[in-house]
């Protein structure tokens, strides 16, 4: 197979400027044409941001705000089991390009899945045509003006690989992954890279990122004595095909993972003391102080958290916060979909509510700063406060202490999944499995699944020692019609009380 430049791969993976290839069939898109003749294509984002900017001052002429918003996604994934290979292009591959005004008073919208100008001419004209100016109700405030384009850092560019030499990578790592225990029925594992493109011009802004997003994980799935036992482990991050490899110590925690849980029991219902592994302080953070904070919600008197606002919600001792800036990170971006630049946000310091997370519609109604949280699945998709990367922030005890402290407890580990109702801030999250604790000690009993109830601010106001580790486990998160965007969420090791079944 010829050798792709990193500029045929974008171009026949659906990039900005190439949107007609997306019909072309995988195999034709990655194999037709060479290196030596590659077509001559502009830097991303090229044509496409003076398009945008030409419409937007275009609209400008009758609105007080005016915005452009072209998302792309695409991407090449790859398997390798004990059945086979297999080579498939990404789910939900799309490009397109939203408009949006204000008439004074609300927010209008208009989509296209093209990048065509006279499409994009066309939506524009129709909003022309549609909406009227209104009394004007409300003032937004203009952004800093920037221009600038951010790509991922990476190691090994995807697009300097051709499809053998990638599967030859997923070839080594299956070998590393699979194991000769007679209870190994399926072993597996999975590499997708995935290229996000972003475009966002208002009348002061024009900013652009080209991100690459690498998973790779591992799975062991088995029997013992009729009994299903299941390990896995993954990696999600931005970068090149260097995190298309997993840690010997990642390899071996999965397999002791896939033995111990053949002997996991059913959870007894009840109130427990526990200690939280980061990626179940992340579940909590995220459900606790999710959507209940966005301040959508607020808007639509949907959230109970907007009654605390200024007050303690928390122990002293705990600290949560949402940051789209963490290089690398799985809900990481340079900027949102609505132009606001990257930055930490606080949300709760020291026990205290101190600050939502804003999109602008909520942000503008409400009469509040504006933070980095206006997230959109799609170009088809409207904008709403969304996390990022949501966490706990580290304390001041060793996680083994917190261990240590466990009298007659558990110790809940594994990233499973959660809700929570805002209106009412309740709150249910289930962990993988939870180890018994008596003494300090493990007992080596272990329960799974393990689901963690209550009323938020009790959890949190309940939690009595914070750990001095961090990590961040990668996710999803859904909200609205379904629309997905993609997370992180973490921190340290937290100690509490909670019901437990």
């Amino acid at each position: 197979m010829s050798r792709l430049t990193r500029r045929e791969f974008l171009t026949r993976s659906g990039s900005a400027l190439a949107g007609s290839m997306l019909a072309l069939p995988l195999a034709e898109r990655l194999l037709i044409g060479r290196a030596d003749a590659a077509p001559v294509i502009e830097a991303f984002p090229g044509r496409l941001a003076d398009d945008l900017a030409n419409i937007v001052a275009r609209l400008e002429k009758k609105f007080p705000y005016v915005s452009a918003l072209y998302a792309s996604q695409s991407g090449i994934t790859m398997r390798r089991d004990l059945k086979g290979k297999r080579v498939s292009e990404a789910p939900f591959g799309s490009q397109g390009v939203s408009l949006r005004v204000f008439d004074g008073i609300q927010f209008h919208d208009a989509a296209v899945g093209s990048t065509s100008p006279d499409d994009l001419n066309a939506i524009a004209q129709g909003l022309l045509r549609s909406v009227s100016m209104g009394k004007s109700q409300y003032r937004i405030l203009p952004l800093d003006a920037r221009k600038q384009t951010w790509t991922t850092h990476m190691e090994i560019d995807p697009a300097g690989e051709s499809l053998e030499e990638r599967m030859a990578g997923i070839d080594k790592e299956f070998d590393r992954v699979s194991w000769d225990d007679p209870r190994v029925k399926s072993a597996g594992v999975n590499t997708d890279v995935l290229d996000i493109r972003r475009v966002f011009v208002s009348g002061n802004q024009r900013l652009a990122s080209a991100t690459t997003m690498v998973t790779h994980g591992g799975f062991l799935f088995g029997f013992d004595k009729g009994h299903p036992g299941f390990g896995f482990t993954r990696r999600i991050e931005q970068g090149g095909m260097e995190v298309a490899k997993l840690s010997d110590a990642a390899i071996e925690r999965m397999r002791k993972d896939f033995v111990e849980s053949f002997g996991t029991e059913a959870m007894p219902a009840g109130e427990y003391e526990v200690v939280f592994a980061p990626p179940v302080t992340g579940l909590l953070a995220h459900e606790s102080f999710g959507h209940g904070v966005e301040m959508d919600q607020f808007v639509k008197d949907r959230a109970k958290a907007r009654e605390f606002l200024g007050k303690p919600v928390a122990s002293s001792i705990v600290s949560l916060v949402d940051d789209p800036s963490i290089a690398g990170a799985r809900g990481s971006y340079p900027f949102d979909d609505e132009g606001v630049i990257a930055a930490p946000t606080h949300i709760i310091e020291k026990g205290v509510f101190v600050q939502p997370l804003t999109d602008l519609m909520s942000a503008t109604f409400l009469g509040t700063s504006r933070t980095p949280n206006g997230r959109t699945q799609g170009w088809d998709r409207k904008p709403y406060a969304r996390m990022s990367n949501t966490f706990i922030s580290p304390g001041a005890s060793d996680p083994a202490e917190l261990l240590a402290s466990l009298k007659d407890g558990l110790y809940l580990e594994g990233f499973r999944n959660g809700i929570e109702d805002p209106q009412g801030w309740g709150i249910q999250f289930t962990a993988a499995s939870a180890r018994e604790y008596k003494g300090g000690k493990p007992t080596g009993r272990m329960f799974a699944p393990v689901t963690v109830t209550g009323y938020v601010p009790e959890i949190l106001s309940n939690i009595t020692m914070v750990g001095n580790d961090f990590a961040l486990e990668p996710g999803t998160c859904g909200k609205g019609f379904k629309e997905f965007v993609a997370v992180t969420s973490g921190g340290p090791h937290i100690r509490t009380r909670a019901r437990v079944s």
